[in-house]
């Protein structure tokens, strides 16, 4: 059985970068300061870090609070606590706890190369909303931590110390991109380059992975959501954009490209948030979070 939390849990491999203070708007500037304000009367000590970020302690543990420079109205807010990966356990156990805790959404679990990362998110246009969540979402964030540890050694045990059985996953995504094409698979805006809305047509994935089993045609299922919600079709699966197969030969790193999503009309998908999921069978295996200006 899942379990399903007051908040819910994610676990992704993909995160989310942040600007430096000096690029905050004034409205920015102002909810900072009014968290940092708010936090400072709930007892605690927070500073503003060299990466523009407030930082406070709670029972000697160390918290974050992030304000990202690119969302304006609302504005994108992460509460977060990081915490360095446990010893005796390999990276592939990690990943595979990472899609057992994707079931769930909210708290994100980032994971890096040794360490990870545990943050709650948030879209404000005051700092009222985080005063009255925060207790809670501090709560939430320290109780996760049990939640992951408790994945990774069930990954661990199931998976034979991290080479996963068949009961697992055959891969891992370990990078995630994504261009716009046009109907014949032509480039228009390229992987990693910015995404504007006016030329979009077609949002094509293009996945990295790590076998993590034998050789064999795979198939996955990809969920493409715009600003939260799931974007499906007529032909779409049941809970999923749209299905790919891959062909797995070898066991080094490997390189895919998933189909494009949307149409041949330029301007097809207007500027907004957006995340590309990739799914095998109950585990999500790799996603993305990325943006259509």
């Amino acid at each position: 059985m899942k379990r399903f939390l007051s908040l819910f849990v994610a676990l992704s491999v993909v995160g989310t970068m942040f600007c430096s203070a000096d690029e905050l708007n004034l409205a920015q500037l102002r909810l900072r300061g009014d968290i940092k304000n708010f936090i400072q009367q709930e007892g605690y000590m927070p500073e503003i870090d060299e990466y523009g970020d407030i930082k406070f302690k709670k029972e000697g543990e160390t918290f974050y609070v992030m304000v990202n420079s690119s969302d304006v109205s609302p504005m994108y807010v992460v509460l977060s606590k990081s915490f360095n990966n446990p010893e005796g356990y390999s990276p592939q156990a990690i990943k595979l706890a990472a899609s057992q805790l994707n079931f769930y959404k909210g708290v994100k679990v980032l994971c890096f190369e040794k360490s990870f990362s545990i943050r709650a998110e948030l879209y404000l246009t005051s700092a009222d909303a985080f005063k009255e969540s925060f207790s809670k979402l501090i709560k939430q964030i320290i109780n996760v931590e049990e939640d992951v540890m408790d994945e990774i050694k069930k990954a661990s045990n199931e998976g034979a110390g991290g080479a996963a059985s068949s009961s697992f996953v055959p891969f891992m995504v370990t990078k995630l991109e994504v261009a716009d094409v046009d109907y014949d698979g032509n480039i228009q805006q390229g992987y990693g380059s910015t995404i504007y809305a006016y030329k979009t047509k077609y949002l094509k994935p293009k996945i990295t992975v790590t076998p993590m089993m034998g050789n064999g045609d795979y198939t996955v299922y990809v969920k493409m959501f715009k600003d939260g919600e799931l974007k499906t079709g007529s032909t779409s699966p049941t809970g999923y954009s749209f299905s790919n197969k891959v062909t797995i030969s070898g066991t080094s790193s490997q390189t895919f490209y998933l189909s494009g999503w949307g149409s041949n009309t330029a301007g097809h998908w207007p500027a907004g948030s957006y995340r590309f999921e990739v799914w095998y069978g109950d585990y999500c295996v790799g996603s993305k979070d990325f943006k259509v200006y």
